[in-house]
């Protein structure tokens, strides 16, 4: 699957979309991760304040992987 993520919004949904995708809940996904349910909820709904290890893990246990496009122009 690949999504065009333009926000963290974007992020959001998909990481939303995965996660259903899996069958977690957001409280089963926090549990795994070591994490609370509020902090899946604030990902998927754009409102992260942070990017950081905790994020990572979040995208690495739904198997999304970021890549990064670099226009040269």
């Amino acid at each position: 699957m690949q999504a065009e993520i333009g926000s963290q919004k974007d992020l959001g949904a998909l990481v939303r979309r995965v996660r259903v995708r899996h069958g977690y809940t957001q409280r089963e996904l926090a549990a795994a991760l070591g994490t609370t349910q509020r902090y899946i909820y604030e990902v998927e709904n754009g409102l992260p304040k942070r990017v950081d290890d905790d994020f990572h893990a979040l995208l690495r246990k739904l198997g999304i992987t970021l890549i990064a496009e670099i226009d040269d122009e």
